[in-house]
């Protein structure tokens, strides 16, 4: 709006000379300010100065108006403040819109329609419920099992606000009746981050479920040492010895490991409900030790002549016990039982069962390309040497095989040593552990072992069944020559 218009709009009122003379420094109209209780103009015509050109002619009206607006006489003496001057000034400008809103306005749209106000409105209302949020965020204190409900939502929520200890006690037993393990340790880590140590351990003692949740969360971040103190604190040694274990077998480094077992064991697992615990991990510290050992001397043996044939693929080092075991029957099985690689010094100080130790043997030794028979097993376990052992193929017979029936699945043995190339005379000698006839035919046909089959046959008595067995068996070898001479003597029974 330009100067020109602006004037113009203020003087289609028919104050806005008044006002103007009001304020005009020039004008000759008395304006004095009166100290009594009341300020008397006539009300007749007032006239300017000589050296003006015209002359105001105020309406009763409007001196009625400017009459009220300078009447009431200030508190301070000599001055008198008109208190209701402001409201003629608050009307015309309720009535003049600036230019911007000027041009924004559009008729058509009614009154109260102007774009740019809409926008405005919805930014405050944007901001001021903003305001509200963050005034509520740290003022306004929820029913704790509201909050809850918002966190399982996931919905904004505040929890700082909780400020008094029965608040925040209130927040966590609401949470756990909702089961949410994020809720509960949200309101587990508030109490914790906001309250003294010693009130919140006696507080999370009366909530086990809680303590679990949080000694989970502290296993989570490797933050084993709070989690030892606060399961101690608990009165829960076991599961603090255990988590000290976990902690002390960290890491890379085998010495340190070593160190850290010792101290563990002296620290946490004297206490004598621990026992079988200690045990267990006096096992684990005997066994890295023997691993450092081991790999200490074959890292530097060059005379081995399985490791030259057979190379080692990694260290033995934090391996497990069987896997301890399988790597000294592959490349320590003729060493005394004094000698940290021995297999049978294992079995004895890792107290290592008859079955764990037999499978172990057949496939360490099976790497290699040894083939161990059952009477060989027999007397390893019973004189507990294994010298003469070493590449032993006779007296296989169906002799012996007593540690093999008694701890071992035969069928497995004879299909491991099948997958690894054993010979037929080495599954011949396994499969004749069989108990059932049939399971031996089984299989000697499905691992097609001709010497097992043979063997059933002739142990049957079965002439018919041999001499039909014997199209599948290529003549002229070891097999095919034993079913001959078995046809050819002996009782049959057909």
């Amino acid at each position: 709006m330009s100067r020109a218009e602006n004037e113009e709009f203020w003087d289609q009122s028919d104050t806005s000379k008044n006002i103007g003379s009001f304020w005009d420094e020039d004008a000759d109209q008395d304006t004095r300010w009166s100290t009594g209780a009341t300020f008397s103009t006539p009300k007749s015509a007032v006239t300017v100065g000589s050296s003006k050109s015209e002359t105001a002619n105020i309406s009763d009206t409007s001196l009625g108006s400017i009459t009220d607006n300078i009447s009431q006489p200030d508190a301070l003496p000599g001055a008198t403040i008109a208190k209701g001057m402001g409201k003629a000034i608050g009307e015309k400008l309720d009535l003049w819109k600036p230019p911007s809103v000027s041009i924004k306005w559009k008729p058509e749209q009614g009154s109260g329609s102007c774009l740019q106000c809409i926008s405005k409105e919805e930014e405050i209302a944007q901001l001021k419920k903003r305001l509200e949020t963050a005034y509520s965020r740290y003022n306004i204190t929820l029913a704790p099992e509201d909050t809850v409900n918002k966190m399982m939502l996931a919905q904004p929520y505040s929890i700082e606000s909780y400020r008094s200890k029965e608040d925040k006690l209130a927040l966590i037993d609401a949470a756990l009746a909702t089961i949410d393990g994020s809720s509960i340790l949200t309101t587990v880590l508030h109490l914790k981050n906001t309250t003294k140590k010693s009130i919140f351990n006696q507080e999370m003692r009366q909530r086990p479920a809680a303590c679990r949740l949080y000694v989970s969360y502290l296993k989570e971040r490797y933050e084993f040492s709070e989690a030892i103190d606060f399961l101690s604190m608990l009165g829960q040694i076991e599961e603090a010895a255990i988590l000290r274990y976990q902690d002390s077998i960290r890491g890379k480094n085998s010495e340190n490991k070593v160190k850290r077992l010792k101290n563990c064991i002296q620290t946490h697992f004297k206490d004598p409900a621990l026992t079988l615990e200690s045990r267990i991990v006096n096992g684990h510290l005997n066994l890295l030790e023997r691993q450092m050992a081991i790999e200490a001397n074959d890292s530097k043996d060059t005379s081995n002549r399985m490791m030259v044939e057979f190379p080692r693929v990694r260290s033995i080092i934090d391996q497990s016990l069987l896997t301890t075991l399988f790597y000294c029957c592959m490349y320590h099985w003729d060493t005394q039982e004094t000698h940290q690689g021995s297999p049978l010094s294992i079995k004895k100080i890792h107290s290592i069962s008859e079955h764990q130790f037999l499978w172990s043997v057949l496939r360490g030794r099976a790497k290699v390309k040894h083939w161990v028979l059952p009477h060989e097993l027999d007397t390893l376990l019973s004189n507990r040497t294994l010298m003469g052992t070493i590449g032993a193929f006779t007296g296989m017979g169906n002799s012996g095989g007593r540690a093999v029936k008694s701890s071992l699945n035969v069928d497995q043995v004879v299909e491991m040593l099948a997958s690894l190339g054993a010979p037929d005379s080495v599954l011949a000698a396994y499969i004749a552990l069989a108990d059932s006839v049939d399971m031996r035919l089984k299989m000697a046909t499905n691992y097609k072992c001709h010497q097992a089959a043979v063997d059933v046959y002739v142990s049957q008595k079965d002439r018919e069944a041999l001499e039909k067995y014997m199209r599948e068996i290529p003549q002229g070898s070891a097999e095919y020559v034993k079913a001959e001479a078995a046809l050819k003597g002996g009782r049959w029974k057909n």
